[in-house]
């Protein structure tokens, strides 16, 4: 693909830099991005002179998950494929042979939570939060609590689901979400990409192989996670709460 409609991608020396980009939709998740986001994340991996992969979003928000928009207006045709879409993107992340490096500033909700979980090293500022909503909605973060739990544990990730309340950026730092947090996060990335662009891909790839032997996501959890969204989602219940909060600004529990 010569161009992105939803992602800005740079290249620099051992360096492929890609930002989310729909600032018209929070960056959200539609069908479009998640295909793109997974065909730059490949197209890093091609490339033998890409040794990091910084991903990040706009000074405001980072990802906003789901793009409700299009749930409302009937726009997502196969919730199933989408599902399979994203969670086929933090595989991708955490298998690569490249060090995912992630540059979270803003708003961080529901499948952007995913994104920050899967990937290897991330840096924040101090405007970031992170929540997960979608019980609200009668969802479940079902593609997100695999990578999450990892990255967290069990009882943190369980928290976040049952709260629906955002963290900051240091009490995500406490809990190993964020693996550093401060005011000038382009310091921060290039005091990483210094040492991390001095890396074989080979050895990180062997690395994160022996690391998801040490903690397993099994192939069978994508099915797993991607039928139970799939489940709630075509509920009449979902449905109306979404209509009601896109189309009239009606909160889950105002209604």
């Amino acid at each position: 693909m010569d161009y992105y409609q939803t992602l800005k991608v740079n290249y620099q020396p051992a360096v492929q830099r890609i930002q989310i980009y729909r600032p018209d939709a929070n960056n959200s998740i539609n069908p479009e991005l998640a295909q793109e986001l997974l065909l730059a994340l490949q197209a890093a991996e091609a490339e033998e002179t890409v040794k990091v992969v910084i991903l990040e979003g706009l000074p405001d928000v980072f990802c906003t998950g789901m793009d409700f928009q299009e749930v409302a207006d009937g726009r997502e045709l196969d919730p199933k494929q989408n599902m399979h879409s994203y969670y086929n993107i933090l595989k991708q992340m955490y298998q690569s042979s490249k060090v995912i490096l992630s540059r979270v500033r803003g708003r961080v909700q529901a499948g952007g939570v995913g994104l920050v979980a899967a990937s290897d090293i991330v840096v924040a500022d101090q405007t970031a939060t992170f929540v997960l909503s979608e019980l609200l909605f009668g969802l479940l973060p079902a593609c997100v609590l695999p990578f999450l739990i990892r990255r967290v544990g069990f009882q943190k990730a369980q928290r976040l689901s049952l709260t629906t309340q955002p963290i900051s950026a240091s009490e995500a730092y406490n809990w190993g979400l964020v693996d550093e947090y401060n005011e000038d996060t382009n310091k921060s990335i290039n005091q990483y990409i210094r040492r991390l662009r001095y890396l074989e891909s080979s050895g990180v790839k062997e690395l994160k192989d022996l690391m998801n032997k040490l903690w397993i996501i099994q192939e069978e959890t994508q099915d797993l996670v991607v039928n139970t969204s799939c489940s709630m989602m075509v509920k009449p219940a979902f449905r109306e709460k979404i209509r009601l909060f896109i189309q009239e600004g009606v909160f889950p529990w105002q209604s």
